[in-house]
């Protein structure tokens, strides 16, 4: 076999390696729709860890999910933009934004896996699941 075309198959071997290990890491992370009944201790562990982390969200939402001048409490309350505080509401919330607010799309530029541990930590916390 020629030599450029064993270069070629080698280098589509380890793309089509990192990609079939990319989908097993998010289909185990649980990056699909979110659903409540789905949500275990690590992913609220998680989803704690990017609120304060790579997220940011805590500079809006404040430390403790109290909400600020700039952002509404996270806390279970009379929800606006996430409607009644349902998880695919509020995954909805992060993955979409909210017009005319400071709420953007993946903030912190964070994956739709981080987007679903986020959601199960804020939901969780809304519902007396998880302290903040």
């Amino acid at each position: 076999m020629h030599a450029s075309i064993k270069r070629s198959l080698s280098a589509l071997a380890v793309v089509i390696l990192a990609l079939c290990a990319a989908a097993s890491s998010a289909a185990a992370q649980g990056a699909t729709e979110p659903d409540s009944a789905k949500i275990t201790p690590a992913m609220i562990d998680a989803g704690r860890a990017i609120f304060h982390g790579k997220g940011t969200c805590f500079a809006c939402h404040g430390m403790q999910l109290e909400g600020t001048q700039v952002a509404p409490t996270l806390k279970a309350h009379a929800w606006k933009d996430a409607k009644n505080g349902d998880l695919k509401a509020i995954f909805g919330v992060i993955t979409h934004g909210v017009p005319s607010t400071v709420m953007v799309a993946f903030p912190g530029g964070i994956s739709k896996a981080d987007a679903v541990n986020v959601a199960s930590y804020i939901w969780s916390v809304g519902h007396g699941r998880a302290k903040p």
